[in-house]
């Protein structure tokens, strides 16, 4: 397949497509940042700057995707829904699309926006899609599932024209790897501060880092060494 990435950041999708064999030939990010990382990883491949000034899509692509900003679906930012600044750039994907009706397209955002104001951001969303002729489906995935070392669930929805999407997001589960390990041997990542539903446990590996504490707490996570040593880091 041939992709396009909107909101493309550093590329995760298009790096993981272009993994699996598909090749990726237009992306567009604002940020000055994420076009150093996007012009590494694709030195060939066009570039822009701005999705607002993107007049259409080529018609070559067969698969878009659009992680968009998630600041007004955040349960820690604004929750303007799609109304805010930035979470309502998605209008411009849809105003792409209706000049081109790519055959896939995949977005991705925050859990919270299935809860926010009753589940409008989503409502809305699927509503643009089926009246472009889309069908659609979406599921939570957390990257805990596929062995990182890290409990990020995102909301991943596919809407096509070309094929049924319950088949591919829906086809079957992935569950929580229960590696075997042993404190005597490899080093294991913890948090002093993770709450009641875990340590953020992760062996062989440093957990996420965060921000800060709540409770007046230090934050930084700390590694059990296998002699029995805590390491405070930070």
């Amino acid at each position: 397949m041939r992709i396009a990435g909107l909101f493309a950041g550093i590329g995760g999708f298009e790096l993981g497509m272009h993994r699996a064999g598909h090749a990726t030939e237009l992306v567009c990010d604002i940020l000055p940042e994420s076009r150093a990382v996007l012009a590494a990883r694709f030195p060939a491949v066009a570039y822009r700057d701005d999705i607002a000034k993107l007049r259409s899509l080529p018609r070559s692509i067969d698969l878009l995707c659009a992680g968009f900003p998630c600041q007004d679906l955040s349960q820690a930012g604004r929750t303007a829904g799609l109304g805010g600044e930035r979470s309502g750039l998605i209008g411009e994907v849809f105003r792409l699309l209706s000049r081109r009706r790519v055959p896939t397209v995949v977005v991705e955002n925050v859990p919270f926006m299935l809860q926010l104001n009753g589940g409008n951001a989503m409502r809305a969303i699927v509503d643009e899609f089926e009246g472009r002729g889309y069908r659609w489906a979406y599921r939570v995935v957390d990257s805990w599932s596929f062995g990182l070392a890290q409990r990020r669930e995102r909301v991943f929805l596919v809407a096509s024209r070309a094929l049924d999407p319950c088949e591919v997001v829906l086809a079957d589960d992935k569950p929580i790897p229960r590696p075997a390990t042993n404190l005597g041997v490899v080093p294991h990542g913890f948090y002093w501060t993770e709450g009641l539903g875990g340590l953020g446990w992760a062996v062989d590996a440093v957990p996420t880092l965060k921000n800060g504490s709540t409770i007046g707490i230090a934050s930084p996570p700390a590694v059990l060494m296998p002699d029995g040593r805590v390491l405070k880091l930070g």
